[in-house]
């Protein structure tokens, strides 16, 4: 039996972007796929208005739009939709292909997504963000959470919502709390079978982006939230080393270091608290319609 094909995108403000974006997929799977798909669009708490019926394109069999009464943000909403897709199609085999709705996630690659992913259908796939469109300073404060990443958790990531999940990896995804706090690492912690290719992040099609720099540290700060076992365990290990190496030495360049990791650790287990609570909520507030 075929897989069907489900997108998901989350959505705030980006209609005009989105509707760009979905002419470019519909183009693709109607000439070089010539499959049809499902799209769920989660209307993180959008302010403009839309008109759901101009998104209805020829290779869309379905659109579903899950709509929430406050904004989450894009890795929040992407997590309602996950748990919605696997408490709808529970009993059904799928691939669902997360995509951000402002065009700088492109689409050209999602053929040799999902040929790759039927050669290997127990394998899940990530994209890897190549060269980057993004200001100096974005590139260079992204670049340094990626390195903090690699010290705390000892794996790279360095791919963002852009993937495709088999139905076996979602239903599994579906079921961590993680999931309220980031994506790409609840992916990487608990698949796997995961692989790896690359694309350039392109320009939005339209507008400025939404990220700032509060905005990256806050994101970086629940990214370590949902590994915040691994990171524990690597902050014991480098004070114990810190111990040994300085203590003796420095007393006060120990104590910093102390500091920092207690309050960097301290944050992220607050963040993580009542993520299964909220996650929970938020779904079960959602409203769905479809067209």
């Amino acid at each position: 039996m075929k897989s069907k094909i489900i997108i998901l995108t989350p959505v705030y403000n980006d209609w005009k972007n989105l509707e760009k974006l979905l002419k470019k997929i519909n183009k693709i799977f109607e000439k070089n796929l010539k499959k049809v798909f499902e799209l769920i669009i989660v209307n993180d708490c959008s302010k403009e208005q839309f008109n759901f019926k101009k998104y209805k394109l020829k290779m869309i069999k379905k659109i579903k739009i899950i709509s929430l009464d406050q904004n989450v943000g894009s890795q929040r909403a992407i997590a309602i939709g996950i748990k919605h897709i696997n408490h709808i199609y529970k009993y059904k085999k799928y691939k669902t292909i997360i995509i951000d709705s402002d065009g700088q996630d492109n689409p050209k690659i999602i053929p040799k997504m999902l040929i790759l992913s039927e050669k290997k259908s127990k394998f899940s796939i990530a994209i890897n963000r190549g060269q980057r469109k993004e200001d100096l300073w974005f590139r260079i404060f992204y670049e340094l959470y990626c390195f903090a990443i690699k010290i705390f958790y000892f794996k790279k990531i360095r791919f963002g919502n852009f993937s495709l999940l088999n139905s076996t990896h979602l239903k599994k995804l579906s079921k961590q709390n993680e999931l309220w706090s980031a994506f790409p690492p609840t992916l990487s912690k608990y698949i796997p079978n995961l692989i790896h290719l690359t694309s350039n992040r392109e320009k939005r099609y339209s507008g400025d982006s939404k990220m700032n720099f509060l905005g990256l540290i806050k994101h970086a700060l629940r990214v370590f939230s949902a590994l915040k076992q691994r990171v524990f365990l690597s902050s014991v290990f480098y004070l114990a080393t810190a111990f040994m190496l300085i203590f003796k030495n420095n007393e006060l360049y120990f104590f910093v270091i102390s500091f920092i990791l207690i309050f960097f650790n301290s944050i992220i287990f607050f963040l993580s608290f009542n993520n299964k609570k909220n996650f929970l909520k938020s779904f079960n507030k959602a409203k769905i319609k479809t067209f």
